[in-house]
């Protein structure tokens, strides 16, 4: 039987990659775009860890540890709030 699992390093390894990118295109351009794009790269280098611990979640809900899956999703709150936070303020 085939299980589907993600392959989380790949996807945080486009995560990062798309940061880098997103960054060096928005500091070229520059202007409102060039911002668009930096909170883009800001959002994706957050995701990234964001994506590890809603894996982390999601397992813990697996074998109903509840008090680390609320402790998970609160971080991952947390990293919402700054990513908001910090779009707004550049």
């Amino acid at each position: 039987m085939k299980t589907s699992r993600i392959d989380l390093s790949r996807i945080i390894g486009v995560l990062v990659v798309m940061a880098g990118v997103t960054a060096l295109v928005g500091v070229a351009v520059g202007g409102a775009v060039g911002r668009g794009l930096d909170v883009a790269a800001v959002t994706a280098l957050a995701a990234a860890p964001g994506v590890r611990v809603l894996a982390l979640a999601v397992a813990w809900v697996r074998v109903r540890d509840y008090k680390y899956a609320a402790a998970s999703l609160a971080l991952i709150l947390l990293i919402i709030v700054s990513v908001i936070g910090t779009a707004l303020w550049r």
